[in-house]
């Protein structure tokens, strides 16, 4: 049993609310980083035992910690930190690296799969290409210090970018990639933003659960010409990241 539960209830203050005060008292728990090792609170039993009162009068302060967005309850979990949102910008030039250095984080990814394979019809489409002519498929695990964020599937033609796997697997980026294969800039022509829960696969490489829904976002670029050059999938943590769209238009 964990050292918090050893603590007296706190002095109850006059002319405020039993449910607020614990809600005080919690919150200022969670700015010292009491919980910081797994993130989990205590149960409810054992919340309610520490503060001396009823489930429904702990469940009214745990729903005010819920709005104010300092922690989730996961059913068959408990209840957990909320973690400080990473804000993700959706504009003309979206670039995931450059989005977190803005925010002090660091960046990384991990390259999951590579290859070459004929374009499906919706692929075909979006990149104006004939049936099943071939595409580069990349998939990506996307981080912010360390921690999963983004899980993406991208789709290039295969006859502008041929080199692009190997240089990827030698460790370039993707938009030195496509700078070095003729593209020196290219801007998101489209963002189309839905909700979906993850596969027991998507769930374990985004540590999280299944139960818990995703935001996915399908993307077009485009070069500087307007001939599209990469369409993708990409899902991001719904309790990890918020999605920001920027109506200026002549926003980077």
């Amino acid at each position: 049993m964990t050292d918090h539960l050893h603590f007296a209830p706190p002095a109850r203050r006059s002319g405020v609310s039993v449910w607020r005060q614990i809600a005080d008292t919690l919150a200022e728990d969670i700015r010292n980083r009491r919980y910081s090792d797994t993130g989990r609170l205590p149960s409810e039993t054992e919340l309610s035992a520490r503060f001396g009162v009823n489930r429904h009068t702990l469940r009214q302060a745990v729903n005010a910690l819920q709005s104010e967005g300092l922690l989730r309850v996961e059913q068959g979990r408990g209840m957990f930190v909320q973690q400080a949102l990473v804000s993700y910008p959706l504009s003309r030039r979206t670039r995931f690296s450059e989005n977190l250095q803005r925010q002090g984080l660091l960046p990384a990814k991990q390259w999951l799969t590579a290859r070459s394979q004929p374009a499906g019809e919706r692929v075909a489409r979006e990149l104006r290409l004939a049936p099943k002519e071939p595409v580069l498929m990349v998939e990506n695990l996307s981080e912010a210090n360390g921690q999963p964020l983004s899980l993406m599937t991208a789709y290039y033609p295969a006859a502008r970018f041929g080199a692009m796997l190997e240089m990827l697997g030698e460790g370039t980026s993707t938009t030195e990639v496509l700078r070095r294969l003729g593209v020196e800039d290219y801007l998101r022509a489209e963002s189309r933003i839905t909700t979906q829960m993850p596969s027991e696969e998507t769930a374990r490489l985004l540590r999280q659960p299944v139960t818990r829904p995703l935001l996915c976002v399908e993307s077009l670029d485009v070069d500087l010409q307007g001939v599209p050059i990469k369409f993708g999938e990409t899902v991001f943590c719904g309790d990890r990241v918020q999605l920001c769209v920027c109506m200026d238009q002549t926003a980077p």
